[in-house]
């Protein structure tokens, strides 16, 4: 993440929460609630605001893009 610039972090950072959701959906198939869920997160709730995720991100360098947001989401949207 820190040898991308802004575009790319975010682009990123949107492809990791679309796996996410994917999984989700996978997972809990055919409903799609905690798939909705996820996304909703991400585009209307706290991953909107991208300076609480990128806060995240640098509380926690020594962990990867995806066990971080998948924390954050559980929260919102259980496992």
């Amino acid at each position: 993440m820190t040898k991308m610039n802004a575009d790319q972090r975010l682009s990123y950072v949107s492809g990791v929460v679309e796996g996410l959701a994917y999984s989700r959906w996978l997972q809990d198939k055919p409903i799609a609630e905690g798939m909705n869920c996820v996304y909703d997160w991400y585009y209307k709730g706290a991953g909107k605001d991208w300076n609480t995720v990128v806060s995240w991100f640098e509380r926690h360098p020594d962990k990867g893009v995806g066990p971080l947001l998948y924390v954050l989401i559980k929260k919102e949207c259980g496992e």
